[in-house]
């Protein structure tokens, strides 16, 4: 009769865990209950709410969890001792040993408290294994979850539980049904690819065959700004919002849809030439945006982007040439000058000297788009200029900015006629005119000329 009670017992365990794998050890008397019972049962754990992982600063939210699995052996001969007569052992990746020890300690102190065991093994063995699996499917949580939340203790610990709910995320999608915007048709999430949007309170779905077709068509056609989420909302980047010179970069040079993304879906020759395309145009709108911000290299053409608006030496990431921003010849060291390749108008450096008009905020802006120590050298250079020109225009002076490079020159000694030293142009020292090379006396003999006659006004010596 036991044997008969438990054939019945152990299909109504399978009716209920058809997971659940049971081996016995046959009794000497084959009309006896199993001498042992050997089984394991995979398992999830029941979570009624979310459960917040953490792990220093990072968190992330649990729904589900991975799939467990309890062994155990029941050995009749120990009856109705249970912690001798129930052996068992939770297989899990993250549920630690001393957790362990704990639930089953709980589950078999549950057994304890509620069967009879007064009674055979053969009446009780289906309610032991019930109160167990049910114990730690549905009480597990909170126990190991208390309060709905879980510190963890190594970041490998929460890199685990961040896989876990990747996975259970992935087994939602592809039992639920998405609707796809390209095609108009509802499909399984198997079938379907959730996009990378910057928005992550929102999922977007396209079927595989249409995000292929669509990512593919955008890149052909060059329409890289459409290389993006076509159901999300799109603005177009406005730098001037940006109070940071490195936020700007990574925003500007950031894709909506990531490169590993398209690398899962289109070819890699495609998705290479998006790459660069991308890359070309935003360097492209920086350029105009930031004037000392990229260059092209002189020996590969690629795009070279400061990483430090201030600094003047660049680094091809392609061709690895190093080289001056302002000259673009290669590095010659900070302290030796040249020639700078971008200026500041004006207006710019009077907005950025005026204290009284023009905000920190303002200030924060032009230092975001020029670089603060390239503005500074530029108001160096500009206040040097203006106390320059007051210095010429001072009655006796015997200063003059050449009319072509603009720079100051002296007259020391001689007439009006002068030489520039350093571009060789030649003008009057009067009125800043330039003279004709081959006649460079005639401005002062031309009767209409207002420096007509004075050639040598003004020269030491000839003072009346």
């Amino acid at each position: 009769m036991a044997l008969t009670q438990f054939e019945n017992d152990l299909g109504i365990l399978r009716d209920m865990y058809p997971e659940l794998e049971m081996e016995s050890v046959k009794a000497e008397n084959e009309d006896e209950f199993p001498q042992n019972i050997n089984g394991k049962l995979p398992f999830k754990i029941s979570l009624l709410a979310d459960v917040n992982i953490e792990f220093g600063k990072q968190h992330l939210l649990l729904s589900n969890l991975s799939n467990e699995c309890v062994e155990f052996t029941i050995y009749g001969c120990h009856y109705p001792d249970i912690r001798r007569c129930v052996v068992m052992d939770i297989k899990s990746l993250w549920i630690s040993v001393d957790e362990k020890r704990m639930l089953i300690d709980k589950a078999l102190k549950l057994v304890e408290e509620i069967v009879d065991m007064n009674t055979d093994l053969a009446d009780s063995f289906t309610s032991i294994l019930i109160l167990i699996f049910g114990f730690l499917i549905d009480d597990t949580a909170i126990l190991l979850f208390p309060s709905g939340v879980k510190k963890c203790l190594t970041q490998d610990q929460y890199d685990l539980f961040k896989q876990i709910s990747k996975e259970a995320t992935l087994q939602k999608v592809g039992r639920s049904n998405y609707h796809c915007c390209i095609c108009m048709e509802m499909e399984k999430g198997v079938r379907m690819i959730k996009l990378p949007c910057r928005n992550e309170s929102v999922e977007h779905y396209l079927c595989k065959k249409c995000a292929k077709s669509y990512f593919t068509a955008m890149i052909e056609e060059s329409r890289i700004s459409n290389v993006r989420c076509p159901q999300c909302e799109h603005q177009e980047l406005k730098l001037n919002d940006f109070k940071s010179y490195k936020k700007m970069l990574k925003a500007l040079f950031t894709p909506l849809i990531p490169i590993s993304f398209l690398k899962e879906l289109i070819d890699a020759e495609l998705c290479e030439r998006y790459e660069k395309m991308f890359s070309n145009q935003a360097a492209t709108k920086l350029s105009k945006h930031c004037p000392y911000a990229c260059v092209t290299c002189r020996r590969c053409d690629s795009w070279c982007i400061k990483e430090d608006l201030d600094d003047a030496m660049i680094q091809c990431q392609k061709c690895h040439f190093v080289f001056c921003f302002d000259c673009l010849h290669a590095w010659h060291g900070y302290n030796n000058k040249c020639g700078k390749k971008v200026s500041i108008s004006t207006d710019i450096i009077e907005e950025y000297l005026n204290d009284t008009d023009t905000s920190d905020e303002r200030k924060r802006e032009l230092e975001v788009k020029y670089g603060r120590r390239v503005l500074e050298l530029e108001v160096n250079d500009y206040l040097a200029d203006k106390m320059l020109d007051l210095a010429i225009e001072k009655e006796g002076s015997n200063l003059q900015r050449c009319p072509r490079c603009k720079v100051v020159v002296e007259r020391s000694e001689g007439c009006n006629k002068m030489k520039c030293g350093v571009c060789d142009t030649l003008f009057c020292f009067m009125c800043g005119a330039l003279l004709y090379p081959e006649d460079p006396y005639e401005h002062f003999r031309e009767a209409f000329s207002g420096c007509y006659g004075r050639l040598f006004e003004g020269m030491p010596g000839t003072e009346t």
